[in-house]
C-alpha cells in the first residue's frame, strides 16, 4: 500500500484489496495511501475521511498516529442531551437529571413539610399555625384574656372587687359598693325627703302662715322677745323661746288683717288661733293638745308701744304672764290697713320639732 497509488471514486460500490467498504451518498471519498491499517470505522493513522455518514448517534473520533495510540470517546443519547455536563438541557429536568438542573421544588400536599414549605403556606403537610394574637381573628386557643385585640375585651365579672364597665352599685354591689339614694326608685331611703325627692318620700305637708322668708323676728319683733322675758323674769317665771312655726302662724294672721282691714282674733276664712297654729304646722296646736293663747294689737309700729298696750289690758297681761307657756310666736305687719301696724302673740305651752 506504498506505491502511493491515488484512486478516485465516484459514487460507486467497490471492492478494494480485499476489505468490503460500502459507502452511499453523493459526495466523494478521497483517499491517500499511508503507513498504518484502516479499521472499518475508517479511523487510522495517516488517514483522512470526511462526508463519511452513519446511521444512529453522532461519533467523535480521535486517533493519534502509529498502530495501538490512544483514543477517547464521549458517547450521547439519542437526543444529543448529557446528564452530568452542568447544562440543564432540553429534556432534562429535576426528576430524571438532579445534578444539572438541581433538587425539584417542594410539592404542597406530598405530606411532607419541606423547607421552604410553612404552616402558612402549606398546612397540609407542615400542619395548622398556632394563634398569633394581634391578626384580628380570634383563633382557636385565643380568648378575651390571651388576646383582647382579636377577641374583644372580656365581660365584667362581678366579685373580682373591681367596679368595671357595664357593672354598677345595682348589677354588683360588691365590686362598685352600694348606690347611693336614687328619686324615682319608689323607695324614700336614707339622705330622701320631701324636700329633695317627693315622688319617692311623698309631697310634704304645706305650712300655712307667712312664708318661711318673714318668719324670722325683725329688730322691733326682737326688741319685743326681750320686753316680755324681763317682764316675766322679774315676776319669777321662765323665759319664753321664739317657736318658727308660731312666729309664722302670728306672722301671717297680722299680714292678713292689715292686707284686709280687720282686726279680729278670727280669720276670714273663720279660723281660730289653734286652727292657725296647727296650719303653721304646731302640731301640738291641733286639737289643741296644749296650753294656748294669742294676742292682738294695733295702732303702734313699735315693741315698746304694743308692750304697753298689753300689759295695760288684764286679759292681754295674764296671756304674757301665763306660767304654763314656754313658747311665743311674734308678728308684726306695717305699712297697711286703717290702723297702719297690726301685732300678733302666739303663746304655746311646749316645744316641738317644728319650733326650730
Amino acid at each position: 500500500m506504498q506505491r502511493g497509488i491515488k484512486i478516485l471514486l465516484s459514487s460507486l460500490a467497490l471492492a478494494l484489496l480485499g476489505a468490503c467498504n460500502f459507502i452511499t451518498g453523493a459526495a466523494d471519498i478521497e483517499i491517500d495511501g499511508g503507513e498504518g491499517a484502516a479499521d472499518g470505522n475508517g479511523a487510522g493513522s495517516g488517514t483522512e475521511t470526511t462526508g463519511t455518514e452513519t446511521t444512529g448517534a453522532e461519533s467523535t473520533v480521535a486517533g493519534t498516529t502509529g498502530p495501538g495510540g490512544p483514543s477517547s470517546t464521549s458517547a450521547t443519547t439519542g437526543t444529543g442531551v448529557v446528564c452530568g455536563d452542568a447544562v440543564c438541557g432540553p429534556g432534562e429536568d429535576c426528576v430524571s437529571c438532579e445534578a444539572d438542573c438541581g433538587p425539584c421544588a417542594a410539592t404542597c400536599g406530598d405530606a411532607t413539610c419541606q423547607s421552604d414549605e410553612s404552616c402558612v403556606s402549606c398546612p397540609q403537610d407542615c400542619g395548622e399555625c398556632p394563634p398569633q394574637c394581634g391578626n384580628a381573628v380570634c383563633e382557636a386557643g385565643e380568648d378575651c384574656a390571651s388576646c383582647p385585640g382579636d377577641c374583644g375585651a372580656c365581660p365584667p365579672t362581678c366579685g373580682n372587687a373591681a367596679c368595671e364597665a357595664g357593672e354598677t352599685c345595682m348589677t354588683c354591689p360588691g365590686d362598685c359598693g352600694p348606690c347611693g339614694p336614687t328619686c324615682g326608685d319608689g323607695t324614700c331611703d336614707a339622705g330622701e325627703d320631701c324636700d329633695n325627692c317627693s315622688s319617692d318620700c311623698g309631697a310634704c305637708s304645706t305650712c300655712g302662715g307667712a312664708s318661711d322668708a318673714t318668719t324670722a323676728l325683725d329688730s322691733e319683733e326682737q326688741a319685743f322677745l326681750v320686753l316680755i322675758n324681763n317682764y316675766r323674769a322679774a315676776n319669777g317665771l321662765g323665759a319664753l323661746t321664739a317657736c318658727t312655726s308660731l312666729n309664722r302662724a302670728a306672722q301671717g294672721h297680722s299680714e292678713d288683717m292689715r292686707d284686709n282691714n280687720y282686726f279680729s282674733h278670727t280669720g276670714l276664712n273663720n279660723s281660730s288661733p289653734w286652727d292657725r297654729a296647727c296650719d303653721a304646722c304646731y302640731e301640738l296646736g291641733c286639737g289643741p293638745q296644749t296650753a294656748m293663747a294669742e294676742n292682738i294689737a294695733a295702732g303702734n309700729s313699735g315693741a315698746q308701744g304694743t308692750f304697753d298696750q298689753w300689759q295695760s289690758s288684764p286679759g292681754h297681761n295674764a296671756n304674757m304672764l301665763g306660767a304654763s307657756f314656754t313658747q311665743l310666736g311674734i308678728g308684726r305687719a306695717t305699712g297697711g290697713g286703717m290702723y297702719g301696724s297690726y301685732w300678733t302673740n302666739v303663746f304655746g305651752g311646749a316645744t316641738e320639732p317644728s319650733c326650730n
